[in-house]
């Protein structure tokens, strides 16, 4: 799926735009090899999905109490997100993941 991010910008100019391509673990390899975002999965099966996708910027990876463990080249933070899939929303995972993906792309410092 393509996302965009809008992001506030500095003052006195307009927003940012990040726009990727996010991808289940689960959707064929043409398509995971693509993504600069890839979501789902376990803590468990994140090291070994992180390794087989080097050209993936982000891996977002629901853990068992809801919170969100996102990896990305240079660290990792779990983020926990209030209500993040109502009803027909995104799930945590690609909501947390393309969040990350936007602020590195602007330049932001993602802190553990």
């Amino acid at each position: 799926m393509k996302v965009t991010v809008r992001l506030p910008g500095p003052p006195g100019s307009g927003p940012r735009y990040d726009r990727h391509v996010a991808a289940r673990i689960d959707e064929p390899a043409r398509v995971r090899h693509l993504a600069d975002v890839l979501y789902g999965g376990t803590p468990e099966t994140a090291e070994e999905l992180w390794r087989r996708h080097p050209g993936c910027a982000v891996l977002a990876v629901l853990g068992a109490d809801g919170s969100v463990h996102v990896h990305f080249r240079g660290g990792a933070s779990t983020i926990r997100l209030a209500d993040a899939a109502p009803n027909g929303a995104p799930d945590a995972t690609v909501v947390a993941g393309s969040l990350v993906h936007a602020l590195l792309a602007a330049g932001a410092v993602i802190l553990r």
